[in-house]
């Protein structure tokens, strides 16, 4: 047998990572079998398997459970329950003492699973024992019925012998013990009924704290992935908060290039270059998911790297709406205009959302005065809309005809070859290797925007990453022709509240739960499978998709997105749920009125 991975344990390991240490090696050298050998045989890696028997990393409990399994069929018998809990305890407490937020996380889980099963056996006690109740009652009621017959036969039959009557007492005082007994089972399945409810409250008690230790432990684990310093989010200058972040990720040389959009990308780049040049404002407009947005936070970023003190703004127009809502109520516009009126570079996206005019005090109106202060002072205006400038009636025709004085271009869908550059820019951000003829498979069948190109290769990887295989040709196809959705369904709220109404009967929810404020875990969850599918399958912007789910703020809307889209590569439950959904969806749609 060759065990050369097996090297003596450190000394400076912790208590708990040794004890679980020294009872995988034992279980493992039963197995008679090399690391690598068993790593090939169970599709793993050998590195990982030797830190697990080596004490430096703690392996999931279905590894434990493998090698459990490999042991036992070695060894011609099942394991013991009394080993199987061993494991387990030694495994949770080596997780518990670790320190580590994710281990925390597998823990509370763990816990949470126990929960729920000791709940569900407490139900169904409580039924049992409350069955038990009811037909106790019932033959008390029927003794008490014989009794009575007996009682009004013996007053018929007083004449009757001595014998006879003597027999019928012994029969009643038979009875009576029979129902004294009765009686008594009553009272302790009473006694028991009152325990059981007692436990199931105390259940449903524990898995409701271990739901808010499970929410707390998730939010604490993803805290640790929060960008350094280094590397934060820009914002508009020191010391001055901002109402929306330049994202560090979207730059120019992370932007696919190509003939549908290559004027547009050499404006951004020619205004991040030389501010209030001849192009001001620049005007960039496209269908949803086209790239504006990746433009807009590319010449801040860039801009800023230019010139280090410059003072940069990125706003949405419903962001604008609401600062300027909120300042007028507080009676602070002073303070918002200068907030704006003070920069050198400001960022305007969606600007097809920005309220209609309607008088004093209206959004649109101090947009308009707040333009003209930076154009006429030389400063720097890049707008993003969904359409033309000419085809946003709701604008003032002041402001219209000043944003179409300078330059406004068009981005067009990505052409094929721009469509596999954007795929494999997602690939590498995801830590992914794709072969070239997987990228072109999706970028051919996908041909909208990068949103759905961006949703064909998630469900791909986590696919694959769930069934531990790698992406070729064929799996690809096989998923984009069963659980891709081969169009996006038709714009706008309407198929959002549809994506509502499906999930919420999917989890036998309400419409009004996926909307409201509770918490519950399976509640959250169902929400933001739900925000997910309405980035994935409409053209709703985050913040419409946070607007519809109650209200929410678009940060609501991503985080959901990204979540649900890291659990779909870790939870075959949650994968299986997007793909039910996603085709009950496109059925609602494509069914008719």
């Amino acid at each position: 047998m060759g065990t050369s991975s097996l090297v003596p344990l450190d000394g400076g390991l912790p208590d708990e990572s040794r004890a679980f240490a020294e009872t995988l090696r034992s279980l493992f050298v039963g197995l008679e079998v090399s690391v690598r050998r068993y790593a090939a045989r169970r599709n793993r890696d050998a590195g990982s398997i030797s830190r697990f028997l080596n004490g430096t990393r703690i392996p999931t409990w279905e590894f434990v459970h493998d090698l459990l399994s490999d042991v036992a069929e070695q060894q011609g018998s099942a394991p013991t329950p009394e080993t199987t809990e061993l494991l387990r305890r030694l495994h949770r407490t080596a997780l518990d003492k670790s320190g580590s937020a994710h281990h925390r996380v597998q823990v509370l889980e763990d816990q949470l699973a126990d929960a729920d099963r000791e709940t569900v056996h407490s139900k169904a006690l409580v039924r049992a024992l409350e069955n038990a109740l009811v037909d106790a009652q019932h033959r008390a009621a029927d003794l008490e019925r014989q009794m009575g017959q007996l009682r009004v036969y013996e007053e018929r039959k007083a004449a009757e012998t001595d014998r006879a009557l003597q027999v019928y007492e012994d029969q009643l005082a038979g009875l009576r013990r029979e129902r004294q007994s009765l009686v008594d089972q009553v009272d302790a399945l009473g006694e028991q009924l009152k325990d059981a409810h007692g436990r199931r409250i105390q259940a449903e008690q524990r898995c409701e704290e271990l739901e808010r230790q499970l929410v707390a432990a998730e939010e604490e684990y993803e805290r640790e992935d929060v960008p350094t310093p280094a590397n934060a989010t820009l914002s508009v200058s020191d010391g001055e908060a901002s109402a929306e972040q330049l994202n560090p990720h979207h730059l120019f040389e992370t932007f696919a290039v190509s003939d549908s959009n290559r004027f547009p990308y050499a404006a951004a780049v020619a205004v991040a270059g030389q501010l209030a040049n001849r192009y001001n404002p620049l005007t960039l407009h496209g269908g949803s998911a086209m790239g504006k947005t990746h433009l807009l936070h590319a010449v801040g970023n860039r801009a800023r790297v230019l010139q280090p003190g410059l003072r940069v703004r990125y706003v949405t127009s419903e962001g604008f709406a609401y600062e300027f809502e909120h300042a007028h109520l507080a009676d602070r516009l002073e303070e918002f205009r200068r907030g704006y009126r003070d920069v050198d570079l400001l960022l305007l996206d969606d600007l097809q959302f920005l309220p209609p005019a309607k008088g004093e005090g209206a959004a649109q109106d101090e947009f308009l005065r707040i333009f003209n202060a930076l154009h006429s002072t030389g400063r720097q205006i890049v707008l993003a809309s969904d359409r033309p400038p000419g085809q946003l009636q709701f604008l003032d025709s002041r402001l219209r005809n000043r944003i179409e004085s300078s330059l406004v271009t068009e981005i067009q869908p990505p052409a094929l070859q721009t469509r596999i550059a954007i795929l494999r820019q997602l690939a590498d951000r995801d830590g992914v290797r794709l072969p070239r003829e997987v990228l072109e498979l999706i970028a051919t069948k996908v041909e909208r925007n990068t949103r759905e190109l961006e949703g064909a290769l998630v469900r791909v990887t986590a696919f694959a990453s769930l069934n531990r295989q790698p992406v070729d040709l064929a799996l690809t196809e096989a998923i984009m022709n069963n659980l891709v959705p081969d169009r996006g369904p038709v714009r706008g709220e309407e198929v959002g509240h549809l994506i509502l109404r499906e999930t919420a009967a999917y989890f036998g929810l309400t419409s009004e739960d996926l909307c409201g404020t509770f918490r519950g875990r399976a509640l959250v969850t169902a929400r933001q499978i739900a925000m997910y599918l309405c980035h994935e399958l409409t053209d709703l912007s985050v913040s419409e998709i946070g607007s519809l789910f109650g209200g929410r703020e678009h940060t609501a809307a991503e985080h959901a997105y990204t979540k649900i889209r890291s659990l779909m590569s870790q939870r075959r439950s949650v994968y299986n749920q997007i793909a039910e959904l996603t085709i009950r969806v496109k059925a609602a749609v494509d069914s008719p009125a």
